[in-house]
């Protein structure tokens, strides 16, 4: 795909570069490694300088991510190979699949039947969590 922009990182200030420079009129693709947007502010109780939940400002642009078609999202990527000279470069993104088993796909599966327990990277690895869940609440 061709775009004017490639944002490496959802966290939120590649978000909001992101749909900043969309609504300026780009066309951008962000690429997450994780397979949801949002970044250590979700791990937050409250961030600055609003001091709201993380919620509040993820969830406006989140919403206005939705509402753009310049801005294409792959989560679960990461940039392999990158190439030329500014202004004219070339970016090999791999995409991991989202699923435990291709018959356990996120749109088919419950997060109570999967039998894979894992490491849980949103809690920095203080407990458990199944293999397939959402982390957060606006995965």
């Amino acid at each position: 795909m061709n775009t004017d922009l490639l944002v490496v990182g959802g966290g939120i200030a590649g978000v909001t570069a992101a749909v900043e420079a969309a609504e300026a009129g780009r066309e951008v693709v962000l690429v997450e490694k994780e397979h949801w947007l949002g970044g250590r502010v979700l791990q937050m109780h409250k961030y600055f300088p609003k001091l709201c939940p993380p919620v509040c400002g993820l969830e406006i642009n989140f919403r206005r991510i939705r509402q753009n078609p310049r801005i294409k999202v792959l989560t679960g990527a990461k940039p392999t190979r990158i190439e030329g000279n500014p202004g004219d470069i070339t970016v090999n993104i791999h995409v991991e699949p989202c699923y435990v088993k291709e018959n356990f796909t996120s749109s088919g599966g419950r997060e109570k039947d999967c039998p894979v327990e894992v490491s849980d990277r949103f809690n920095f690895g203080m407990n458990t969590t199944k293999g397939f869940r959402l982390p957060n609440e606006l995965a």
